[in-house]
């Protein structure tokens, strides 16, 4: 795919993106009045100018701190709060809402990649949360707070690395 053409996609979905070619991969990010932080020699490209915007504009370099802090973070008992890999359908769903992060498991395992997350205790694989199913809880992740208190274990666990990851990156 060309420039122009890559152009022509950010202008079709009317918002602020940014284009990342690295290699054989192309992600589209959005963000509001930067490009951010390219990682491993990427290159980004801005482009559209609209009012549709992300909830939050925070750089991936941010991103990667909160969820470095995130898989270190214990709970009262000294538990890890982040203490599987499916919880990483927690990370994936409020940086998807909140950041405009990529929607397809896939492509967010990625750019989870790109900003350097595959060294982590967790690393992000997304077969481990792709098939993730809460029937308890909506996929809107900023109403899961209100589930704490009737949310079985399974469910639980992912709003616990919702709620700590939104604190995080100040998201409340």
């Amino acid at each position: 795919m060309t420039l122009e053409e890559l152009q022509k996609l950010a202008d079709k979905i009317s918002a602020n993106c940014v284009v990342y070619v690295n290699g054989d991969h192309v992600n589209l990010k959005h963000v509001e009045h930067e490009i951010g932080n390219v990682e491993k020699g990427g290159v980004g490209i801005m482009y559209g100018n609209n009012d549709n915007k992300p909830t939050a504009t925070v750089s991936d370099n941010n991103i990667k701190k909160a969820i470095e802090e995130l898989q270190e973070a214990k709970d009262e008992q000294g538990k890890y709060i982040m203490h599987d890999k499916d919880q990483w359908y927690a990370v994936f769903r409020v940086l998807n809402q909140f950041c405009g992060y990529p929607a397809k498991p896939k492509d967010f395992e990625m750019t989870m990649k790109n900003i350097g997350t595959d060294t982590l205790r967790l690393p992000c694989n997304y077969e481990n949360f792709r098939k993730v199913a809460l029937n308890q809880l909506p996929k809107n992740v900023s109403l899961w707070k209100q589930f704490i208190n009737k949310a079985d274990q399974y469910s639980l666990k992912q709003i616990n690395v919702a709620t700590k990851l939104m604190e995080l990156l100040n998201l409340e």
